[in-house]
Order: structure tokens, then sequence, then C-alpha cells
């Protein structure tokens, strides 16, 4: 079985290696569709606040440090009359490579003979011609790496050979848990959300003066609920992962501060809004959200002053379930602030 799923890894490799190649499917030069369903999140379509259409990680950061998303997944790959066009050619074209033999040569036979003359093994019925008889009546099932995966071997775990899987009906207990749901789908949309950047306001802008408040705040235009969506087609399944903003927590970046509210985290209004605009007049007040300085940075140099804010993270799906909510994320912004001491105040 190892030897048959290398030989597998050799014909999904052969095929990526023609991704720049035209596809024309009157013709049997269409093994570059393998590159473009593995480019494409194997079968799944992104749409929304994702990043390059969902084939990169977005910007929001999980404030649960033990939650992870599908390292990989099994998914719908193709018909049976596309999948014998395109791997069959693979397959041939790499045991007539000169020097595949032994055991390399062996495997890829193998799994010639298993979707060609129903060659078996454990939980793997074999096929008669590529169970073309079949077409239009299910799909071809395979494994898709996470490219947002950075274990080699977590992200290569889905490596089992291609299976077929009726329509209507679902994948086979063996791989129920690795086979992409609603549930998969909302966490891969969230990996790949992309959300504004925390670009909080300050005012003074600039250099800061001890004892005196600087007032931070945001602008609600900028902060409202965002939305990305995952969706295989093949299966009319989709999850939709909504992402809202609650508070902004600022850093001082020392302890010679006081926070305002203290501890440092203000609420956000119902329009998005945080704190509120420094407005002449106001430099005896307490702002609803800022930091007072109590020591001039002069001798350790700029303070690094970060506003972060919290994104509440829930989804919902095509079949009605709509789970545990998702890690509440975080996107932060640090900027350097001087801050003097000047001897006597004008106002």
């Amino acid at each position: 079985m190892v030897a048959l799923l290398c030989a597998f890894g050799l014909v999904t490799g052969a095929a990526a290696a023609h991704a720049d190649a035209p596809i024309d499917r009157e013709t049997d030069a269409g093994a570059d569709d393998q590159e473009i369903w593995a480019s494409t999140g194997g079968g799944i379509q992104f749409s929304g606040a994702v990043k390059d259409a969902g084939k990169g990680p977005g910007n929001l950061t999980p404030t649960t440090s033990n939650w992870d998303p599908p390292p990989c997944w099994y998914a719908p790959y193709l018909g049976a009359k596309d999948f014998k066009r395109v791997t069959k050619k693979s397959i041939e074209g790499q045991m007539a490579t000169p020097g595949m033999t032994g055991h390399a040569g062996s495997a890829l036979q193998q799994l010639l003979d298993h979707y060609e003359d129903g060659y078996s093994w454990p939980n793997h019925p074999g096929f008669k011609d590529w169970n073309v008889e079949n077409d239009g009546e299910g799909m071809f099932w395979a494994g898709v790496p996470n490219p947002a995966e950075e274990d080699v071997l977590a992200r290569g775990a889905c490596s089992d050979v291609p299976f077929w899987v009726d329509t209507g009906e679902p994948p086979p207990a063996w791989v129920t848990e690795q086979a992409i749901d609603p549930a998969m789908l909302a966490e891969l949309a969230y990996e790949r959300m992309v959300l504004p950047d925390t670009e909080a306001e300050l005012r003074p802008d600039g250099e800061q003066i001890v004892n005196l408040p600087t007032w931070v705040w945001l602008d609600g235009a900028q902060f409202r609920p965002v939305t990305a969506e995952a969706r295989v087609p093949a299966l009319n399944m989709w999850a939709r992962t909504t992402a809202t903003p609650v508070s902004l927590t600022i850093d001082p970046g020392t302890d010679d501060a006081e926070l305002h509210p203290g501890g440092g985290e203000c609420a956000m209004d119902g329009d998005g809004a945080v704190g509120a605009p420094y407005r002449k007049g106001d430099a005896d007040e307490v702002p609803p959200c800022g930091v007072t300085y109590l020591r001039s940075s002069e001798s350790t140099g700029p303070y690094d002053f970060t506003a972060s804010v919290t994104w509440r993270v829930t989804w919902s799906a095509s079949d009605g379930t709509a789970g545990e909510p998702l890690p509440t994320g975080i996107i932060e912004a640090t900027q350097e602030l001087d801050v003097r001491e000047i001897q006597s105040i004008v106002r």
C-alpha cells in the first residue's frame, strides 16, 4: 500500500509539471486539470474577504493557541471519464520513463490495475475501466494538502489514492474525519480572511507629552462585520464565516502609563466606532479611550504603542448547521511614540 501511495505521488507530480499548458478537453492533454484542481483548494471556491481568492492565509491571528485549521482534506476531484483521461496518461507516462523499474514500476502497474482491471486491497475495491460506466453518478475523491500548513507531515496526511463516492452518498467511514464538511469549510474561510488593518487615530499625533492624555479612536466606517465564504460546488456545500469587531485594546509599551479605561480595553459602539475624536477644549478631559504617559521616553527610546482590534467569529452553513464559534481573532498594529516632558504648559 505504501508503494502505491508513492506511485500516485509520482503521478500527480508529473501532472503538476505541465500546469502552464492549455487544456483541450477534446484531446487527452488534460493532465493539467490536477494542478488547476489543487491550486483552487481541491474543488473549493473562496469568495468575499479572502486573500488571493483563498490561495493564501489571511491576516487574522487566533487568540486560541491550540486551534488549527485542517492540514489536509479529501474532496471531490473528477468524474470517471475525466479521471481516466487525466490519470491514465500520467501513470503510463511515468511507466515509460527510463529507469522506472523495480518497486516503483511495480507499484505503478498495480495502480493501473486497480482502476482498470479490478485490483483491490482493504477499503479500496477495484474498478473496471476506471468506473466509466458510472460516469455522472458520482465522483472520484482525492486528498488535498492545505498550502497554508507548515507541517509537511500533517499537510501530506491525506495521501490515500482516489476513491469513488456515489452522488448523494457520504464518503466511506474510514475517511470520515478527513472528508470535507461545512465545519472544515468554515475553518478554511477563517484561515484565509482578510480584515481591515488596525489604524487607530491618536491625538495629539506624533510626539506625546508626559501627564497629558493621548486620545485614541477608530473610524466606525472601517470596522463593520466582514464575511468570507468557502464552497464546494460539486457537493452544493458552503460555509459562511463572519467576523465582527468587538473591542480595541491598547498597550502603551511601558508600565509608566495610565490607561483609559483601566486595562486598556475600549468597547465598540453599534456602528463599529471606538472612543471619541479629540476636539478643541478637551485637553483637561479624560478620553473614553486613550493613555496618559507618566514618564518621558527620552532615556529609553520610543515606546512601542500597540492597538489591537478583537474580532468575534461565527459561521453558518448550507445544511443549516452553525457550530461552536470559531476562535476570537485579533489584528494589531504597533507604532513608535516619543514622549517628552516639558516644564510648563500653556493652555
